[in-house]
């Protein structure tokens, strides 16, 4: 009788289990253990800290610095002036331009002529006749920071 008991708890533990009645056991899948993650990690990443920054780190933030600096450094920067004619008084941003592009006076029509290190300006309606020109005296020369103020303002 003992061993009916035995045999009846065993069957009831199988039909909780999700056990089919009869010779079939229940088979549970098992997946392999893969050891101590943490430790596995944290031992590549100590290789990864552990190496120099310079090896890590490539050359191109550098490079483009430089070639930003070495822009900034050649290329002309806009010029705040403060020119006058007759007692008229006006400013006016100006770009002295690149080789191959003419001069700009940002709000003005005209196409200037400098002589900057003579305080003088020339504004011309025709490049090509010499006659259109009108000679202004520059006052005041104010530097990049004032021409961007004067341009986001205006």
């Amino acid at each position: 009788m003992a061993n009916n008991l035995n045999k009846q708890k065993k069957q009831q533990k199988a039909q909780l289990l999700g056990q089919v009645k009869g010779k079939h056991k229940a088979r549970i899948k098992r997946t392999p253990h893969k050891g101590n993650l943490t430790f596995e990690k944290s031992a590549s990443e100590s290789t990864t800290q552990n190496m120099p920054p310079s090896s890590r780190k490539s050359p191109t933030k550098w490079i483009v610095l430089g070639v930003i600096m070495l822009i900034a450094l050649v290329f002309p920067k806009p010029k705040l002036i403060t020119y006058e004619k007759l007692g008229l008084v006006s400013q006016s941003v100006y770009w002295g331009g690149l080789p191959g592009i003419d001069p700009v006076l940002f709000d003005s029509n005209l196409h200037p002529r400098p002589a900057l290190e003579r305080d003088t300006l020339y504004l011309c309606a025709d490049l090509n006749n010499p006659d259109s020109c009108q000679k202004y005296q520059i006052i005041e020369q104010n530097g990049f920071i004032s021409a961007l103020k004067k341009l986001i303002l205006d």
